[in-house]
C-alpha cells in the first residue's frame, strides 16, 4: 500500500477545493466507457448469454440489521451497465431471521450461546433472548417486513442479541485454517448450512464477490467461501471492500496462501477490477494477478523455481504460489457511475427502508490524521465529487423506479458547496424527500445553509466533531477549533437540525483536563443534540498516526494505554501508549463519556414511553407493573429488571421482591396492596422507586392488561 503524502502545515480553508473538476477532468478508466444503459432490475435477465455474478454481504455488522448496505447496488448497477446479470444475497440481514428462531432464542434466554463457553442469563443477550422469545413480533409489521433499524423501540435488543458472536480477528486467523472449524464459528457454519447454498447458487453463476467494508464480517467471509467452494469448486470467490483495501500486504498475502478457497482480492475502486475477473471466470481464462487493484496467488512454475524443469513441459507444473499484488488504476467517477441496482426483493422485506447513493469517494477535507477513509481509494485522486446534475438524476431515477422517499449520501463528509446546490435543487423540484449525511465542522455551513438545508428535507447530519480541544483538533488537523464548533451546534439547532454527534475523548496528547472541559463544553448544549456516540481512540496503522506515532506524542508498544480495537479491526490496530493520561485516568473519561451519552439517550428513551406513570398515583388510583416492556430475572432472592424502552436497569432487594410477587404478571394493584405488603412508609418508598424508574402504568378503561409497545 502506498503510504499517503505526509501533512504539512494546514492550509487555509478557504484553498480547500471542494469538488474536482467536473466530467471533462476525469481519470481515463480501465474499462472503455461506452455510454451506460439503463441497468436492468436487479437480478433480471440481461442480453448478455454470458454467466452471472453473486454479490454477496457477509454477517456480521449489526448495525445494518433493517438496512440495505449500498456496496451490493452499487456494484450489482455497474456491472448490470455492461450486460452482466447479477444476483445480491444480503446475509447479513438473514442472519438476524436466523438469530431470531425460537430455538436460538430459547438458548440465548436461558444465557447459552451457540459455541460460546458458559452460561450468562444477566448479560444483554440473554435479556435480547428471553424479551425476543415472548414478543419477536415487535420486530416486524402486519406484512411481515423487518423493523430492525428502528431508533427506539425494541430493535436495539436484536444487535445485542447478536454482538457476542462478533469476531474482530487477529493475525492468527489469517494464518490457522483449523480456527475457522472451531467452536467460536459454529453461529455461521450452522448458519450456512442452513441456507441450502446448493440450490441457491445459480446454474450460470461464475463468480461470487464478497463485500466486507467490516473487520467483524473477514471470518464470515471466509467460512461462505469455503462453504460455496465446497459445493461449487468451479464459482470464482473475490473478496473486497474496506477490510481488504486497508490490509497490509504481507498479511493479505498470508491470507490468500493459508484460505486457497479466496480465488482473488479486489482492493480499493471494485467496478472495473470485479468485471475483468468476471470476464476472466465466464471465459475460463482466469489469469487475475493481471488485473490493476487485484491480489491474487500466481504459481510459480518448475523452471522459474530453480528445479530445473524444461519450459513447455509437464515441468510447468505448480511448484510454488505467490501472492501478487497488482497495483491499482484510476477509479471510476461518481459521475460516470450508473444508478445503483436495488434489489426490489430485499428492499420489499425493510420498514422504512433508506437508501443510499454515492455523493463522493473520498473526503474533500482529507487531512485528519487519525482517519482511514482517505487511504481507500489508492490509484485514484483523494477526493471525487459527484456533481449535482448527476446526483439528481440517479435521485429522481431511484424515486420513479422504487419510490423511496428516505436517502443517505453515501460520502465521508458532505462539501458545504454541494449541500448547497444540492439542498436548492430539491427544492427547486418540489421532491418529497428526506434525507441525511455524514458532515464535519466547517464555517460554510452558516446559519443560512442549515436553515436551507432542513427545507430541502435534511433529517440529521451525523458530525466526527471528537472534541472541542482547539489544541488537540489542530495537532490531528480537523478543521474546526473550540469556537466554530459551538457556534456550528447552536445554529443548527436553531435551524431545526437534528445532530448526532461522534466523540472522542482521548485523541492523541488529550490530558484529562482538556478531555473534562471538553464534556463540560458539549454537556451545555446537550439539549442542542439529538445523540451522541463515544468511541474510544484506536491508532490505526494505515492512518498518518499509525505511520508516524512519534509526532503526536504516542509511544509504541504491545500495551495499549487505553481501549482497543473499538473500530473492529484489529489486523489494522497498532499498539501503542499514550503517556498524556494514565490508565486509570483513561477509564475514567471513557466511563465519563459513556455516561454521559447513555444518561443523554435515555431521557429521549424516556419520551418516548409516555404511558409510564410519572407521578405517584392516587389513593383508589389502580396501576400496574408494565411488564411488557420489562425483563425480569430471578438472582437469588433479588429481581434484575430490565426496562426495553429505557434501555436500563434496576436490581431490586430481596425484601421488595418478595413483596412484589403477586404482581409480577402484571396484575392490577393500588397504594393499598402496596401498604399492605411494606406498611404506610415502606409501601410509598417503593411506590416512589417504582415511579422513577417508570416500571408502573396506568390501567386502561378498557381493562387491556398490557400497554402497546411502539
Amino acid at each position: 500500500m502506498t503510504p499517503g503524502i505526509e501533512s504539512g502545515p494546514a492550509v487555509p480553508e478557504e484553498a480547500v477545493p471542494e469538488e474536482v473538476a467536473p466530467e471533462a477532468a476525469l481519470p481515463v478508466p480501465t474499462e472503455p466507457m461506452s455510454p451506460a444503459p439503463v441497468p436492468a432490475r436487479p437480478g433480471t435477465p440481461g442480453p448478455s448469454a454470458g454467466g452471472s455474478v453473486v454479490l454477496a454481504f457477509p454477517p456480521l455488522v449489526e448495525s445494518s440489521f433493517g438496512r440495505y448496505f449500498p456496496s451490493s447496488a452499487v456494484l450489482a448497477g455497474f456491472l448490470q451497465s455492461r450486460k452482466v446479470r447479477t444476483h445480491q444475497w444480503d446475509l447479513n440481514e438473514e442472519f438476524a431471521l436466523h438469530l431470531l428462531d425460537p430455538g436460538h432464542l430459547a438458548e440465548a434466554g436461558a444465557g447459552r450461546l451457540v459455541g460460546l463457553e458458559g452460561c450468562y442469563p444477566e448479560e444483554m443477550s440473554a435479556v435480547a433472548g428471553r424479551w425476543l422469545a415472548r414478543h419477536r413480533d415487535a420486530l416486524f409489521d402486519e406484512l411481515g417486513r423487518h423493523i430492525f433499524a428502528a431508533e427506539s423501540g425494541p430493535a436495539f435488543l436484536l444487535s445485542a442479541l447478536a454482538q457476542p458472536y462478533l469476531i474482530d480477528p487477529e493475525a492468527e486467523w489469517l494464518t490457522d485454517p483449523a480456527l475457522l472449524r472451531s467452536d467460536r464459528t459454529l453461529v455461521f457454519r450452522s448458519y450456512y448450512a442452513s441456507l441450502g447454498l446448493a440450490a441457491r447458487l445459480p446454474e450460470d453463476a461464475r463468480l461470487l464477490g464478497v463485500s466486507v467494508p467490516m473487520g467483524p464480517q473477514l471470518v464470515p467471509a471466509l467460512l461462505l467461501a469455503e462453504a460455496v467452494k465446497r459445493i461449487r469448486p468451479d464459482v470464482r470467490i473475490v473478496l473486497g471492500g474496506p477490510t481488504l483495501s486497508l490490509m497490509n500486504e504481507d498479511d493479505l498475502s498470508r491470507l490468500l496462501d493459508v484460505h486457497r478457497q479466496v480465488d482473488a482480492v479486489v482492493r480499493f475502486d471494485g467496478e472495473a477490477p470485479l468485471l475483468a475477473l468476471y470476464r476472466q471466470a465466464d471465459s475460463g481464462d482466469w489469469r487475475p494477478t493481471e488485473v490493476a487493484g487485484v491480489s491474487a496467488l500466481a504459481a510459480e512454475t518448475a523452471e522459474t523455481a530453480g528445479t530445473g524443469g524444461t519450459a513447455g513441459t509437464a515441468a510447468t507444473a505448480t511448484a510454488a504460489a505467490t501472492a501478487v499484488h497488482a497495483p491499482p488504476a484510476p477509479g471510476l467517477h461518481p459521475n460516470a457511475l450508473p444508478p445503483a441496482a436495488y434489489d426490489p426483493a430485499l428492499m420489499a422485506r425493510l420498514v422504512g427502508h433508506e437508501m443510499g447513493i454515492v455523493q463522493a469517494r473520498g473526503c474533500y477535507w482529507g487531512k485528519c490524521d487519525y482517519c482511514d477513509f482517505v487511504e481507500l481509494y489508492d490509484g485514484s485522486p483523494p477526493y471525487r465529487g459527484r456533481s449535482v446534475q448527476s446526483f439528481m438524476a440517479e435521485l429522481e431515477h431511484q424515486v420513479s423506479t422504487h419510490g423511496v422517499r428516505r436517502f443517505e449520501l453515501i460520502t465521508e463528509s458532505i462539501p458545504p458547496a454541494f449541500a448547497r446546490r444540492f439542498s436548492q435543487a430539491v427544492i427547486d423540484r418540489g421532491l418529497d424527500i428526506t434525507w441525511n449525511s455524514f458532515a464535519m465542522v466547517d464555517r460554510r455551513f452558516d446559519a443560512e445553509l442549515l436553515q436551507l438545508m432542513v427545507r430541502a428535507g435534511c433529517e440529521y447530519l451525523v458530525i466526527g466533531m471528537e472534541t472541542t480541544n482547539t489544541r488537540v483538533l489542530k495537532l490531528v488537523h480537523k478543521s474546526a477549533d473550540r469556537e466554530e464548533n459551538l457556534r456550528f451546534i447552536r445554529e443548527a439547532h436553531q435551524a431545526g437540525m437534528k445532530l448526532r454527534i461522534n466523540l472522542i475523548p482521548d485523541l492523541p496528547s488529550t490530558t484529562l483536563e482538556e478531555a473534562m472541559e471538553s464534556l463540560r463544553d458539549v454537556a451545555e448544549l446537550a439539549d442542542c443534540v439529538e445523540s451522541f456516540t463515544v468511541f474510544p481512540f484506536e491508532a490505526t496503522r494505515s492512518s498518518e498516526v499509525g505511520r508516524r506515532p512519534e509526532r503526536f506524542g504516542l509511544v509504541v508498544g504491545d500495551e495499549d494505554s487505553g481501549l482497543a480495537n473499538q473500530a473492529q479491526y484489529a489486523l489494522n490496530h497498532l499498539g501503542n501508549i499514550d503517556p498524556a493520561m494514565t490508565r486509570e485516568e483513561r477509564t475514567g473519561v471513557h466511563r465519563a463519556f459513556q455516561d454521559f451519552a447513555i444518561g443523554h439517550g435515555s431521557a429521549h428513551m424516556r419520551r418516548t414511553g409516555d404511558e409510564f406513570l410519572d407521578r405517584l398515583p392516587g389513593e383508589e388510583e389502580t396501576f400496574r407493573l408494565g411488564v411488557a416492556s420489562l425483563d425480569v430475572l430471578p438472582r437469588g432472592d433479588e429481581l434484575v429488571v430490565t426496562h426495553v424502552l429505557r434501555r436500563e436497569r434496576t436490581v431490586l432487594p430481596a425484601a421488595v421482591a418478595r413483596g412484589l410477587a403477586p404482581w409480577l404478571d402484571g396484575k392490577p394493584l393500588t397504594r393499598r396492596d402496596l401498604t399492605d405488603a411494606y406498611g404506610t412508609a415502606g409501601g410509598t418508598a417503593v411506590l416512589r422507586q417504582l415511579v422513577e424508574a417508570r416500571m408502573l402504568t396506568a390501567v386502561a378503561a378498557t381493562g387491556h392488561p398490557e400497554p402497546a409497545l411502539t
